[in-house]
């Protein structure tokens, strides 16, 4: 490319960036609309402007290898501000998003766009240099180079007015929510919230422990709530069932009389009601399309179709059939292809479970609902019940359950909650969920239509338990060694 038309091309093209974007936003967007900046949107205005210094910085001495590798830098560092400022609004309803909207995309979206071209046009230009092109040498501006240089200084001087009068001059810094914007002094919030301290971690809020029930309080006593019933264990069983791992969850079928299992290593089983002879299993691959991560929920859906379920809220629908094409399910599962068909596998949304990891799943079919409920975490402590209905896997309902007022259980103190509780398994029956916690070893009886916890008993001298179903009138508990507990079944009609 001839030098003429390089600079030709780059005077533009820094005009451009500061007219069309940094210039938009800071003269219409926020002079004349009112549009102020939140702390992002001034990081990825600023790297718009040292961009464009970069440019005038090659105008002037020539494209450097330092000044191109430091544009291609802020480029990347641009992108990525760009997308961490995008996904925060990203997965809202259609139409919602932050601040005013431009041609159908919000200003952060354009920001990333704009990132990508200036990294894409740093490069082709790296390209198309030749031998000697980079030693650079100094440089009279030209006509549109100086047209670039004065619009810099306009630019960047009205960004620095609107910097200092809508934020404040230091220790005073942007804020997440910004206000409108005003020239009256009287209407200027200069702010020190994003000063708060905060604990400092690559994923943010994403940085949750996975569950685990290891060092959880099995104690019923310990527990938040008072007044708790006590209920014996009547027979005791270990599994002795070839099975590849601890099992994670169990459910049962009474029109066929077998439980399913589910086992830490991906492992699905199919037994019998006497626990003594698997029917059928397979061992599904976690990695195959859809990250399993670790399988801690199961339930019947019919007496030929199963769902079990990852704590990270992924899923899979099985279905029993003697004649599976074992080729076809090779992809789908790790051991026994040719007993089971997969369905479907997926994922369930939540909104306020989003933040939590589930160990359980309950089906109702009178309802044809499926449910989970989150257990607390490191960073979120809520006790959250997601209802999914069965003919689209779509959240349908989601709350927190309340305590009942009939129920003569209440908390201990008012610095309890029982967002403590650690639930492990569900089972559903007469439209009542039975919910098995980890924590403090309590079975807690929940209405599903009123929404309230009814009953609690403690359920001691058990190990931690992982899942439970209801067979007839007990109860089976299976615990982190694959021991069977049978109780009564309470509030059973």
């Amino acid at each position: 490319m001839k030098k003429e038309t390089f600079t030709m091309l780059l005077s533009l093209a820094v005009i451009a960036i500061l007219v069309i974007p940094v210039g938009t936003s800071v003269f219409i967007l926020g002079f004349i609309f009112g549009d102020s900046p939140c702390v992002l949107c001034w990081a990825q205005r600023t790297g718009m402007v040292i961009i464009s210094l970069i440019g005038i910085f090659i105008l002037r001495y020539g494209p450097r290898p330092r000044y191109l590798g430091l544009g291609i830098l802020v480029g990347a560092a641009g992108i990525y501000m760009s997308l961490r400022h995008s996904s925060l609004h990203i997965l809202r309803d259609v139409g919602q998003g932050f601040s005013i909207e431009i041609l159908g995309a919000h200003t952060y979206i354009w920001a990333l766009f704009i990132y990508w071209f200036c990294v894409v046009a740093i490069g082709i230009a790296l390209l198309l240099m030749k031998e000697g092109d980079a030693t650079g040498s100094i440089n009279e501006l030209g006509v549109l180079g100086k047209i670039a240089q004065w619009a810099f200084f306009i630019v960047v001087g009205a960004n620095i007015f609107q910097a200092v009068t809508s934020t404040g001059p230091p220790p005073f810094m942007g804020q997440s929510d910004p206000v409108r914007y005003s020239f009256n002094p009287k209407r200027w919030v200069w702010s020190l919230e994003e000063w708060e301290p905060y604990p400092i971690s690559f994923r943010g809020r994403w940085a949750i422990d996975k569950p685990s029930i290891s060092t959880l309080d099995s104690d019923p006593r310990r527990g938040p709530l008072a007044n708790l019933r006590e209920i014996r264990v009547k027979k005791h069983e270990t599994l002795s069932l070839n099975l590849n791992g601890d099992v994670t969850d169990i459910a049962y079928n009474d029109l066929t009389d077998q439980f399913l299992l589910t086992t830490k290593r991906g492992g699905v089983y199919i037994i019998d009601g006497a626990m003594r002879e698997i029917s059928r299993y397979t061992v599904i691959d976690p990695g195959f399309s859809i990250d399993l991560s670790e399988l801690n929920g199961a339930a019947f859906i019919d007496s030929q179709t199963v769902a079990v379920l990852a704590d990270n809220k992924s899923y899979v629908i099985l279905k029993k059939n003697d004649k599976a094409d074992a080729d076809k399910n090779y992809r789908f599962f790790l051991e026994s292809f040719d007993r089971v068909d997969e369905i479907d596998r997926s994922r369930f949304s939540t909104i306020r479970a989003k933040m939590m990891y589930v160990m359980s799943l309950g089906y109702d079919a009178a309802g044809s609902s499926f449910y989970t409920i989150t257990v607390p975490n490191n960073r979120h402590k809520k006790l959250v019940i997601s209802r999914f209905d069965k003919e689209d896997m779509t959240l349908s309902e989601e709350y927190s359950p309340t305590i009942s007022s009939q129920s003569g259980l209440q908390l201990k103190d008012t610095k309890r909650s029982i967002d403590e509780y650690y639930v492990t398994g569900i089972a559903i029956k007469n439209g009542l969920m039975y919910a098995i916690s980890a924590a403090y070893h309590t079975l807690l009886v929940i209405d599903l239509e009123k929404r309230e916890i009814i009953s609690a008993d403690a359920v001691d001298g058990i190990s931690k338990p992982n899942g439970i179903a209801i067979k007839g009138a007990d109860l089976y508990i299976i615990g982190d060694k694959n021991d069977v507990d049978i109780i009564d079944l309470p509030l059973s009609n």
